[in-house]
């Protein structure tokens, strides 16, 4: 199974005073509107340009590839990745146009920021959501950019230090994760930009609390950025509304059992794939909802219910853990996948009454955070931590 490809590229700061801020304002203008019924919500979209260097004069060498990416666009997620070093966002990447874009549609310009007006450039990326990945925080940028492998380089992992060149990059990305598969579950406007821009200090602020005053620097530094960013997003939020016996705590929900769900696939087949390095490829292959997956190889990221299954009925799994993991596989195989279920049954709505939901919302938060007991993030970042 190929991995879906994608693309990268750094904004530079000298071209506006915040470049990432002003694309969010024209999106969540739009966005603005279409709440309010004025558009439609397929306007609310913001195209991204990728500016011409003045010290470049042949065209990019991967510019038929780049635009070849728009054969995949209807088919799988797509996204476009943005870094100014510090932080790190990701677009959901939805048309790619060439450089005569706004000629060809003049009425575009309604969607792109004014700055662009003056600038050369090579192409125009049409995205219709924004998320933040990580805020302010360069170590986890390059710790979330080693997932992605450069397909111009070597599928090398990428490196802020080293390969980034000709812009915009053409990336791949082996664990099939998807940024905004469960974005009407957890945001309630229905763009994460606009979430994201609204709970923006908050969310930084309680990345920090969490780990400096609750997890502590080793749990919190094991952990995978995505895990640090739903951990810390559904805590702002629950804090913020615990006390609300109205507020609807799906978002939460979600954003908890998704922090669990990527740490341990960021655990569980990194470990697998060790222990059965020695097989054939024909012997290291299991099914994954009925397709086959080589477990020696990138496996994609998987649900919950999946994960379940597998620790639970799948042998050649249970023979890898107990060999990746020799002082966490009883724990792993045994106590896991029940701690994986009450969470997925926690997603499940009609379950749950509005109050006893909010009491059950409370009870799992503290397990997963470890309030008061040892919690299910901080033993899973050591049975990481031993596993290196």
């Amino acid at each position: 199974m190929s991995a879906t490809r994608h693309l990268l590229t750094v904004w530079n700061p000298s071209y506006a005073t915040d470049a990432m801020d002003e694309h969010l304002k024209v999106l969540l203008a739009w966005g603005e509107r279409a709440a309010k019924g004025v558009v439609d919500f397929d306007e609310v979209y913001v195209w991204w340009g990728k500016v011409r260097s003045a010290n470049r004069r042949q065209p990019l060498p991967h510019a038929a590839d780049i635009l070849a990416l728009k054969d995949q666009l209807d088919e799988v997620e797509t996204h476009l990745y943005l870094t100014d070093y510090r932080s790190l966002y990701v677009g959901h990447l939805v048309d790619i146009e060439g450089e005569g874009m706004l000629e060809e549609y003049p009425e575009e310009r309604d969607h792109i920021p004014a700055y662009y007006e003056k600038l050369p450039v090579d192409f125009w990326f049409q995205l219709w959501d924004i998320r933040r990945i990580v805020a302010d925080d360069t170590p986890a940028v390059i710790e979330e950019l080693k997932k992605l492998r450069n397909t111009r380089y070597h599928d090398r992992p990428v490196s802020l230090y080293g390969g980034i060149v000709d812009l915009p990059l053409i990336v791949a990305r082996d664990d099939g994760v998807r940024w905004f598969a469960d974005r009407d579950l957890v945001v309630e406007t229905g763009l994460w930009a606009e979430r994201d821009a609204r709970l923006r200090s908050e969310t930084e602020r309680m990345a920090r609390e969490l780990r400096d005053n609750l997890l502590g620097r080793d749990v919190w530094g094991a952990l995978d950025p995505a895990t640090r960013t739903f951990l810390a997003s559904a805590e702002a939020v629950f804090r913020a509304r615990r006390d609300d016996p109205y507020f609807d705590f799906s978002g939460p929900v979600v954003e908890y059992t998704k922090a669990v769900e990527t740490e341990v696939n960021a655990i569980l087949f990194p470990g697998i794939r060790r222990a059965l390095a020695g097989r054939g490829p024909g012997a290291r292959e299991t099914r994954i909802e009925g397709r086959r997956v080589d477990l020696g190889g990138a496996v994609p990221h998987q649900p919950l219910g999946c994960l379940i299954q597998l620790l639970e009925k799948d042998q050649m799994v249970q023979y890898a853990v107990r060999a990746a993991f020799p002082h966490d596989h009883a724990w792993i195989l045994g106590e896991l996948p029940r701690c994986l279920e009450q969470l997925r049954e926690l997603r499940n709505p009609c379950a749950h009454s509005d109050a006893s939901r909010r009491e059950e919302v409370a009870r799992r938060r503290e397990e997963v955070l470890g309030i008061g007991q040892e919690g299910l993030i901080a033993r899973l970042a050591r049975v990481k931590l031993r596993a290196r």
